[in-house]
């Protein structure tokens, strides 16, 4: 009888862990940012919804799409010009980042810094 009550729930363990694209991709429209955070921090999460999230209003869910090993470079480029600090922090240590993009990066946070003094 316990064997069929964990075979249920080792289905839903799989699934949660590593949930299809086609839910991935409606997940990352969620009005939940804690959704779409659980979204970008998944391996399998699809090109398409990385560059959606890139967008999002929420610094913490563009900073897992910037620490995302299959981010593209086109969405490093979109947040290496982010307000949030971390974000750029982020694309800054990104493994696929460009060298022009941690120049600008480096060349950005200068801006910030000093315009913070005036």
């Amino acid at each position: 009888m316990i064997r069929l009550f964990l075979y249920p729930l080792a289905i839903i363990k799989n699934w949660w862990v590593n949930p299809p694209i086609q839910v991935l991709e409606k997940m990352s429209n969620d009005e939940s940012s804690a959704v779409r955070y659980y979204v970008a921090r998944r391996p399998n999460c699809p090109i398409s919804s990385l560059e959606k999230l890139a967008n999002d209003e929420d610094s913490y869910v563009r900073s897992y799409v910037a620490k995302h090993s299959n981010c593209p470079v086109s969405s490093l480029e979109k947040l290496a010009n982010d307000e949030d600090w971390y974000v750029r922090y982020c694309v800054e240590e990104h493994p696929n980042c460009p060298q022009y993009l941690k120049d600008f990066i480096k060349v950005k946070n200068f801006i910030s810094r000093y315009e913070s003094y005036t």
